[in-house]
């Protein structure tokens, strides 16, 4: 975005010193001034609104972002315990998420909210059970998907250790019409 600031109309030799000047010079410099000021407050509040900061959250609302280098960069783990019934399992709390499911009545577990068609969207999804109960979890995609399964995932997908978690990975390029589901293991304590 190019700048509306124009410092071409301001008459740097006025007022001339040691001249009777006349005051529409004046006022001709302080318009442009004042116009100066208003093009960089605006333009100032158009970056405070919509440029990314380090002191602050920022959403960039589906722009793209290119040619970038990560260093140092991590993930926000979401954590979902003590779950005892049925439920989603939103994309939108973040590609690492943690679930600790309790009780022996099977639950089913919703992936949803997955972004839209033509976007890649994963989740890392640890799961846990309660230690004593052996809980059998059922998968399913919210508006009527289909998940297709690696040869290697559990039938029946069922958890009872409370430090041994199974991990899977989920993703999706279609909205969650098709959702892939990769068992990576369980992992001892």
């Amino acid at each position: 975005m190019a700048s509306q600031i124009d410092t071409a109309g301001l008459d740097e030799a006025y007022p001339v010193p040691g001249v009777d000047n006349d005051s529409q010079g004046f006022r001709d410099n302080f318009t442009n001034i004042k116009d100066n000021l208003d093009f960089a407050k605006s333009e100032i509040t158009d970056l405070q609104t919509n440029t990314a900061k380090t002191n602050e959250n920022t959403d960039f609302n589906n722009n793209d972002i290119s040619r970038a280098n990560f260093i140092q960069t991590t993930e926000e783990v979401y954590i979902s315990s003590s779950i005892t019934n049925s439920q989603n399992l939103s994309f939108t709390n973040g590609s690492y998420q943690t679930v600790g499911v309790t009780g022996s009545d099977s639950i089913t577990l919703s992936l949803a909210d997955w972004p839209t068609s033509g976007k890649l969207g994963k989740i890392r999804l640890i799961v846990t059970g309660d230690g004593s109960n052996t809980t059998p979890i059922t998968w399913s995609t919210t508006g009527g998907g289909t998940i297709r399964y690696d040869t290697n995932f559990p039938a029946p997908f069922e958890v009872t250790s409370e430090t041994q978690p199974k991990v899977v990975d989920f993703w999706t390029d279609s909205a969650g019409t098709v959702v892939y589901a990769h068992y990576i293991g369980q992992f001892t304590s």
